[in-house]
């Protein structure tokens, strides 16, 4: 028991009790110091002067902004414009392009039909007062003759002649083998001065026919040809409703059934396209009446696809009933002689066209006509009988056969072509210019771009190509 170990207690007051010891981890975020508050600014005394009564309006001091430079005086320059605003200022004064004007006919529609683009620079953005006049016919009737009377200003005395002779330089008599009066006829003449007096009268713009394709049958017209005037009168020349020459001038092989009815669907988009896109669709015949002509108006407005949303995209597949707008058709016959002008002639034409378009939409009254029921707008005497008997007037206006005559107090039944002519283009720029689309105020480039998607309508449409199956 000795060995053990004896166990030694201390008293509590002698003991010392252990803290303890806790270590810092690095991950407890360091506690900020207490920053000592910043002496608050003191604001800075403002005093302000009172404006002395006594000092005048001149002599008081001027903000910098109503000073005026000398510079800018003398010069016109502000050193103080921003640069943008010069910019803004330059794009918003910037000058439209000049108007560009027509010196001959352009391609609407080329040889091969396609749309052509050429005529949009002669068009206007701005401008919504113009006219679009239209024209269709058989061959050789005198279509560009008609589109050349519209578009001149002035109607000169010597129209009559120069529509004789736009075709050859002179007439001229054979006797037999006589060449001698030929030759000193040859040496007479003067082509310049002649050339020159021609262009300073009467400038025609559309191309008629020559003594060549006269003597030969062919046409003159391929496709549709654009003038512009400079009253804005948009003239569209197209080529004849049904032509030989045009069926063997677009066909290398011999002539066939199916050649003919392409070509009459062709002509019949063409004048369903000038119903769509026109004010004033003339109708020319040069003789009473052509019952051919009158079924292919018809065709024409039957097959014409509703055009009423103006969208290329869509296709067609009823014809239009009377939601689209329809032209003013203006009935006009040329070469007319004198039994055409009496009032039982008249008063004939007028009730075949009446029964004949009687469920049409075409506008057949729109004031385009011959004579006046008060006899006020007449073009002469002459004609006065007809507003008592041929009745309510349509659309309808007769040109008489153009005759080398050099007394013009000759009696003719008639007034003269000069005065008929007038009175053509005064009654067709005179007309009512209705709304073609359902776009209010459409520009001369809006009606291009109209023009661009009624083509495609047209040339898509399925009662065109229905049509051609039903042909013999």
């Amino acid at each position: 028991m000795s060995d053990k170990k004896k166990k030694v207690f201390t008293p509590k007051e002698y003991t010392t009790t252990r803290r303890p010891v806790i270590l810092k981890s690095d991950r407890d975020p360091p506690k900020e110091q207490p920053k000592e508050k910043p002496e608050r600014e003191k604001q800075p005394t403002i005093i302000l002067k009172t404006r002395e009564q006594s000092t005048s309006k001149e002599e008081r001091p001027l903000s910098p902004k109503s000073v005026k430079s000398p510079t800018s005086e003398n010069d016109g320059i502000q050193p103080s414009k921003i640069a943008h605003n010069e910019n803004k200022e330059k794009r918003e004064s910037k000058p439209s392009p000049p108007l560009k004007f027509m010196t001959e006919p352009v391609k609407l529609l080329d040889e091969n039909l396609e749309f052509n683009n050429a005529a949009l620079e002669f068009l206007h953005d701005s401008s919504t007062n113009y006219l679009v006049v239209g024209i269709i016919g058989n061959q050789g009737v005198g279509k560009s003759m008609i589109m050349n009377l519209i578009a001149l200003n002035t109607h000169t005395e010597e129209l009559c002649n120069h529509i004789l002779h736009s075709h050859e330089l002179a007439d001229s008599t054979f006797v037999l083998n006589d060449v001698s009066a030929v030759s000193n006829q040859l040496e007479a003449l003067d082509f310049s001065g002649m050339h020159e007096k021609k262009t300073s009268a009467v400038d025609f713009k559309f191309k008629m026919q020559d003594i060549e394709q006269i003597e030969r049958g062919t046409h003159c017209t391929k496709g549709i040809d654009m003038y512009i005037t400079n009253d804005r009168v948009i003239l569209l020349d197209c080529q004849a409703l049904w032509s030989p020459s045009l069926i063997e001038e677009s066909n290398t092989n011999p002539i066939t059934a199916r050649s003919t009815n392409v070509m009459t669907v062709d002509c019949l988009q063409i004048a369903s396209y000038l119903m769509a896109i026109c004010h004033v669709l003339i109708g020319v015949q040069d003789w009473f009446t052509d019952y051919n002509f009158i079924r292919y108006i018809q065709a024409a407005e039957m097959l014409k696809p509703s055009l009423s949303g103006s969208s290329g995209s869509q296709e067609p597949n009823e014809p239009a009933h009377g939601a689209d707008s329809q032209p003013h058709l203006l009935l006009l016959h040329n070469r007319c002689q004198l039994e055409d002008f009496t009032p039982e002639a008249v008063t004939a034409m007028q009730d075949v066209y009446r029964k004949a378009f009687q469920k049409s939409n075409l506008q057949l009254q729109s004031g385009m006509y011959l004579y006046n029921d008060c006899n006020r707008n007449g073009p002469g005497s002459s004609l006065g009988a007809l507003s008592e008997r041929c009745g309510a007037p349509l659309n309808l206006i007769l040109l008489p056969e153009i005759q080398p005559c050099g007394n013009q107090e000759t009696y003719r039944g008639h007034p003269p072509f000069e005065q008929l002519a007038k009175r053509l283009r005064w009654m067709v720029m005179g007309v009512h210019r209705h709304q073609i689309t359902n776009v209010p105020n459409l520009s001369e480039k809006g009606w291009f771009h109209f023009c661009t998607k009624a083509w495609e309508t047209i040339r898509k449409c399925t009662f065109f190509m229905e049509y051609e199956r039903f042909l013999p």
